[in-house]
């Protein structure tokens, strides 16, 4: 039991900051004297005097995808081949032995869909190239195009610019599409499909090796522990959208989550499988809410209708972005351990909102829930897979 010392004490020192913390935020508290706010207890195990948690394979499989999207996609800096063919580099081979594309769609659940996937990832590499001016003789001139429906181009006041996008003929900006795929296709498809697939932790021998404390070689934890400790790491890529979402609807999902994944490691710990099911069960429902509600938040939420009514302009990242999260539903679940979408009804979406003059289209994005293709209209469809309303997404972005 000395391994499980201190979550015991991580665990009592969250109770008393419950205790004491029973108004949470948005209510109103008359007190003369305000409790300091406790931290939240960490996420520690550990065997033999050492941790036995070891997830760095999750920053170091997310650092190329960040390096791609920053550095290329972004800004649109795919200007030459050799800018290709670090892209492409750094895509397939990754860093570390750890490759984006191998890891994309891996799991078994979305094999049939994996060529297809691969190809849009192919594709939006194909179009920031073309924004860029690959292939042109002056592909800095070419980059120096401002987008306009129907014609691809950076979106901003000028080229200069801090927060410049660059929008394809139909106002997607294709880097957000890539965010979105890589969000949903490998961390979330990871931590579902893959490390919390319900088969590993009834699989009889990863069990008994695991009661056996038959440890990976070089390593302090079991197969079992690893696989859940790597479905928590990768959960860390899709906390902040919890922490900062605002809405009533999340407002308890980041504790109960970090509840479940802690409490689902001690029961693992204590061979208590059961109980690990019921944790499992328990993320699977709330982490694919949380990803149903910030996409509907990103289509119709306070922020993106606020752009949009400003300037169409500045509404296309957050439009973008609400694409790339619509993409990322396909990896959510039912409680069947059934995708709640398939590939080809997340792209429908996509098109829909797409079609005609794209994202431009201001007229019928802003069109009323019954206007096939308006942003109400798709997110309320969305919404309604997860018993979600569109009085659920408010004060959001």
């Amino acid at each position: 039991m000395k391994k499980n010392i201190v979550f015991y004490l991580a665990l009592i020192l969250f109770s008393f900051a419950f205790q004491s913390c029973e108004h949470w935020e948005g209510e109103t508290v008359e007190s003369s004297y305000i409790l300091p706010t406790m931290p939240d207890p960490s996420y520690q195990f550990k065997r033999n005097g050492g941790s036995s948690v070891d997830y760095l394979e999750c920053s170091l499989l997310r650092d190329p995808i960040d390096y791609i999207y920053n550095s290329y996609l972004k800004i649109a800096t795919i200007m030459y081949p050799a800018n290709m063919d670090k892209v492409q580099s750094y895509y397939t081979n990754g860093e570390f032995g750890l490759k984006p594309k191998e890891e994309l769609a891996a799991s078994s659940l979305h094999q049939a869909d994996r060529t297809r996937i691969l190809k849009d990832v192919e594709d939006i590499f194909t179009t920031t190239g073309t924004l860029s001016g690959l292939g042109q003789s002056s592909p800095g001139t070419a980059r120096n195009r401002r987008a306009i429906p129907g014609i691809g181009g950076y979106v901003g006041t000028n080229i200069g610019d801090v927060n410049i996008a660059f929008a394809n003929d139909k106002g997607l900006v294709v880097a957000e599409m890539f965010n979105g795929m890589m969000l949903g296709g490998i961390y979330l498809d990871k931590i579902l499909n893959v490390h919390l697939n319900d088969s590993l932790y009834n699989d009889a021998r990863l069990r008994r090796e695991h009661e056996n404390t038959s440890l990976l070689p070089g390593r302090n934890y079991t197969e079992l522990e690893h696989h859940w400790d790597l479905a928590y790491g990768y959960y860390q890529y899709w906390l902040p959208f919890i922490q900062t979402s605002g809405l009533a609807v999340l407002r308890e999902s980041r504790i109960k989550i970090y509840n479940a994944f802690a409490l689902g490691r001690l029961a693992l710990t204590e061979f208590r499988y059961q109980e690990v099911q019921e944790h499992l069960q328990f993320i699977r429902a709330e982490l694919s809410k949380v990803v149903a509600v910030r996409t509907m938040s990103l289509l119709v939420g306070e922020i993106t209708l606020a752009n949009l009514d400003e300037d169409i302009n500045n509404s296309l990242v957050f439009l973008s972005k609400g694409c790339g999260s619509i993409y990322s539903l396909q990896f959510t679940l039912q409680p069947s351990g059934k995708p709640y979408f398939t590939y080809n009804e997340v792209k429908s979406y996509i098109n829909l909102l797409t079609s005609g003059k794209g994202l431009w289209d201001k007229e019928r994005l802003l069109g009323s829930e019954t206007t096939e293709g308006s942003l109400k209209n798709v997110a309320a469809s969305i919404g309604k897979r997860y018993g979600l309303t569109l009085d659920d997404i408010k004060h959001s972005n």
